[in-house]
């Protein structure tokens, strides 16, 4: 008979193309999974696995058997999701994926007061480059996403979220008002995120009618954070999301023109697969997430 534990170590394998991450990943010694490898194929009569140095290439049997093996799990757990379901009852594991920014300024916090109220549910947060996430989400390795709607694949069933704004910020050192013309912010030092930061020229767009050439930041940084300490030590102004800014223990010292600088940026989507569309735990975690966007 072949063992579940052997084919979750295929599983692991299967997405992580190295012995020790699948060891990682399963908790358990390298040396557990080369046996439990070679029990499997002493199991079933043919190779799994191919070798090339530190990487471990499942076979084509390997793939098909890995395959099964995860509509297998899969079934498991729906079964008991809907026994639990059946009596009003939330467990088993919900793996959630997010971009970097978003989950740790916002989504982080929120997941932990959805598992306050779930205690016997097992949550992971993944938050990762865009790819990345995407990835692993085709290959059901994540059950949900959260992220911007325009990087939401196709092939996902998705809800809107949030709808994300911008705006400028700068400190007392600028005289910036709403009679400010773009020519005059220009003359500020500007501070981007990340280089040619798409934020800063959409919102020249929008609010302007116009996308300005050759801006040369004074500084370039990679987190909204750290714009906004440059914004509040005087360094330049910033376009940054509303909701940064909301959250930042900064915003009593900034000041921006209001409502009228604030331009739509983009949606946040709940994204899942469409056929978890009836999962209760999908559902839940959707309905908290919904009403706690709210503060954003």
């Amino acid at each position: 008979m072949i063992e579940t534990s052997m084919l979750q170590v295929l599983i692991a394998l299967s997405q992580n193309e190295n012995i020790s991450k699948a060891a990682e990943e399963l908790n358990v010694t390298q040396s557990a999974v080369s046996q439990a490898l070679k029990n499997l194929e002493s199991k079933v009569g043919f190779s799994v696995v191919t070798r090339q140095g530190k990487s471990v290439n499942l076979t084509e049997s390997g793939m098909r058997l890995a395959k099964v093996a995860k509509q297998y799990f899969k079934r498991i757990e729906e079964t008991i999701e809907q026994i639990h379901l059946e009596n009003h009852e939330i467990k088993g594991r919900l793996h959630v994926g997010s971009l970097y920014g978003l989950g740790k300024t916002w989504l982080s916090s929120r997941m932990l007061g959805f598992l306050s109220q779930y205690p016997e549910l097992e949550v992971r947060l993944s938050m990762d480059f865009p790819e990345t996430i995407i990835k692993k989400f085709e290959q059901h390795e994540i059950d949900c996403l959260i992220m911007p709607e325009h990087l939401v694949p196709a092939f996902a069933e998705k809800l809107d979220l949030h709808t994300e704004h911008t705006t400028l910020v700068f400190s007392e050192k600028f005289n910036i008002t709403n009679k400010t013309e773009l020519k005059d912010i220009l003359n500020i030092p500007i501070i981007f995120y990340e280089n040619n930061d798409p934020n800063f020229y959409r919102w020249c767009r929008e609010k302007f009618g116009v996308v300005p050439r050759n801006v040369k930041p004074r500084l370039v940084v990679n987190s909204f954070g750290q714009m906004l300490q440059a914004v509040n030590g005087g360094l330049g102004v910033a376009v940054v999301p509303t909701h940064v800014l909301q959250r930042s223990n900064m915003k009593s010292n900034l000041k921006t023109v209001g409502k009228e600088f604030e331009i739509f940026s983009n949606k946040v989507s709940f994204a899942f697969h469409a056929d978890e569309a009836q999962s209760y735990k999908i559902k839940e975690l959707y309905k908290y997430l919904h009403e706690a966007a709210k503060d954003l």
